[in-house]
């Protein structure tokens, strides 16, 4: 059996609540499906102070390792849920890209079998 995914949440500006760790951990526990190689997850949360950018002041960075790399994926967003919904979302279509590529490599190789075609007897009047 594979051992988990270890997420390490950093912060700055901001103070990270354990109930919002928590969330970061189910969010990131959907990923395993695509990668089972996937072995750590970096979570990076940053607040702009500036008030011109508040639509965008929260932004969520995830940078996960794995034995075939690393993968990366930002969001900005009005608030970190938003944003982290949406750098899950970015991620969650690079490793399906990533391994869907994998799966169509290995079925090329595959041989296909044409069962051969069977000539009808025509009607004789």
């Amino acid at each position: 059996m594979d051992a988990p995914v270890e997420i390490v949440v950093t912060s700055r500006n901001v103070d990270v609540s354990d109930r919002f760790r928590s969330h970061i951990t189910q969010k990131l526990a959907h990923l395993e499906r695509y990668d089972s190689n996937l072995f750590r997850c970096d979570v990076e949360l940053d607040h702009e102070t500036n008030p011109r950018q508040s639509k965008a002041s929260q932004r969520v960075a995830i940078l996960g390792h794995g034995k075939g790399g690393i993968v990366r994926a930002e969001a900005h967003g009005p608030d970190f849920h938003a944003a982290l919904d949406a750098a899950v979302a970015k991620l969650d279509a690079q490793l399906r890209r990533n391994h869907d590529r994998g799966r169509e490599h290995h079925d090329r190789h595959q041989q296909t079998v044409v069962a051969p075609t069977q000539t009808m007897p025509s009607a004789q009047a």
